[in-house]
């Protein structure tokens, strides 16, 4: 029940250069789509942030690399838009376990997603990324439409992304195991999540870059636009909890 998953969250107040904000982050609803594709680790190592800090993580030697939009409908900052670009990464130098990753990331303590881009709609939400987890938020125009037969976005001066009808496999919904780099420390977020996942409708995806800017440039780079995911996965009554994170040692 929506109720029971935010009932027992207890807030606390911190400070952003756009005013202030109550952590955990509640996401009462919103739709997302992510898109989960194959790379060869030599093209996202040179991409990653902090590489002191982190390298790929690889499933059968390649990198993972998502495309994530998010329709935030109901939040506890309000209402915007965010697209993601991660690559599933691991702390430099460690080795955690491949199956475990894939099986309950949580417990894989040097393992998570990192973003190279996130780009949202608001100066709220920017603030706040940047500021709390460090993460590489700029405000743009995000349009995005979610309906069962298509998905179509539009991120201005950057890409458009258009998605066709999800396949019949439905599963539980997997927590986002987040990591990034705030000031000299690596943050891990577990964002934990209660809405279900549809899967499928990877051949239908079309990813076209349509100009210049961080996120387009780093998609160029990492040869998706014209690919097909591996995987495309979705929900249309998105609930999540973001909270602080924990700093590793």
């Amino acid at each position: 029940m929506a109720d029971d998953f935010f009932s027992e969250i207890k807030q606390e107040t911190v400070s952003t250069s756009a005013g202030p904000r109550e952590l955990p982050i509640l996401y009462r609803d919103g739709s997302v789509v992510g898109l989960m594709y194959r790379v060869a680790p030599e093209l996202v190592a040179p991409l990653i942030p902090h590489p002191d800090h982190f390298e790929p993580f690889t499933l059968l030697g390649k990198a993972i690399v998502q495309l994530v939009v998010f329709e935030y409908r109901d939040t506890s900052i309000g209402p915007y838009g965010e697209l993601a670009l991660a690559v599933e990464v691991k702390r430099r130098g460690t080795s955690p376990s491949t199956f475990g990753a894939l099986v309950n990331a949580k417990n894989q303590p040097d393992y998570g997603s990192c973003f190279l881009n996130l780009p949202v709609t608001t100066e709220g939400a920017c603030a706040a990324g940047k500021e709390i987890w460090g993460y590489p938020k700029y405000v743009v125009s995000i349009e995005t439409s979610f309906t069962k037969e298509r998905i179509h976005v539009v991120q201005s001066g950057e890409l458009e992304l258009e998605v066709g009808p999800a396949g019949w496999l439905e599963t539980r919904g997997i927590p986002f195991v987040l990591m990034s780099v705030l000031g000299d420390k690596v943050i891990r977020t577990i964002v934990e999540t209660n809405h279900p996942l549809s899967w499928g409708g990877a051949g239908s995806v079309q990813l076209k870059v349509t100009g210049s800017g961080p996120t387009a440039d780093n998609l160029t780079k990492l040869g998706l636009p014209g690919a097909k995911p591996a995987f495309v996965w979705r929900a249309s009554k998105l609930q999540s909890i973001l909270p602080r994170g924990e700093a590793l040692p």
